[in-house]
């Protein structure tokens, strides 16, 4: 029996379409899994208290869904939150549920990792610490950076009070001579001398302070000898005029 091809040929096609489409949909509502990086967030904690140490700021979590929806679902329509509302001083270990995690209606969390997180809360401090100017290069031949003057002198820090003890200065990062032959001022933002990961911060002054450099002639004395020029204060730093 010889086999047409064209026989019955849009019924032909119609199944076919129909199969793709049972296909597709079959295919569809099949799920499957994702990681997704996510930032961490540490919400509700009481007035006068502060996160202390290093701190675990993401977690990588497994989502499970549809396929459609997974290719829906982007990093910054995810969070995971910590809420620190009941927590009190000292140092303490929190698991971290699916319920912490703010996914879209359908995804489900199958895995968060880590699932336990460490934290160290301690009690808000206060003190105030010198600025320090920190320099780098030196002025041309025959001239010399003969003192500085910060104002305001001092800074008030504040943070976790284990943090805050440890800080005895700010810094108002490096400061260029190369190639200045006179007096100038700059503006600088003072910085807690503490690690990258601390909390402690500068809360006043707001804004930054203000430099002055004295830059001197170098005056050759009797003998061989330098001195500053006439008039010029002892050479190093310091903030008296």
């Amino acid at each position: 029996m010889r086999f047409n091809l064209r026989q019955n040929l849009y019924l032909k096609i119609f199944s076919l379409m129909l199969a793709f489409v049972c296909w597709y949909v079959v295919r569809s509502e099949e799920e499957r899994v994702r990681d997704f990086a996510v930032p961490l967030e540490y919400v509700g904690l009481s007035p006068g208290l502060e996160l202390s140490g290093r701190v675990v700021d993401g977690v990588a979590i497994r989502l499970r869904a549809t396929e459609p929806l997974l290719g829906t679902i982007t990093e910054d329509r995810l969070s995971a939150r910590i809420d620190l509302g009941r927590a009190s001083p000292g140092e303490q270990y929190i698991p971290l549920t699916p319920e912490m995690i703010r996914a879209p209606g359908g995804a489900l969390v199958e895995r968060i990792s880590p699932d336990l997180v460490k934290v160290r809360i301690d009690r808000r401090s206060r003190r105030e610490v010198p600025v320090i100017a920190e320099f780098s290069g030196s002025p041309p031949s025959g001239y010399e950076r003969v003192r500085y003057i910060i104002e305001p002198p001092m800074v008030t820090i504040e943070g976790p009070a284990n943090e805050v003890e440890k800080v005895t200065r700010a810094l108002t990062g490096t400061i260029l001579l190369d190639g200045e032959t006179a007096d100038y001022e700059i503006e600088a933002t003072p910085i807690p001398d503490a690690p990258s990961w601390s909390r402690v911060r500068v809360v006043s002054p707001q804004g930054p302070v203000r430099v002055r450099v004295k830059i001197a002639r170098m005056v050759i004395a009797p003998g061989g000898g330098s001195a500053s020029a006439p008039g010029a204060a002892p050479k190093g730093g310091g903030t008296s005029p």
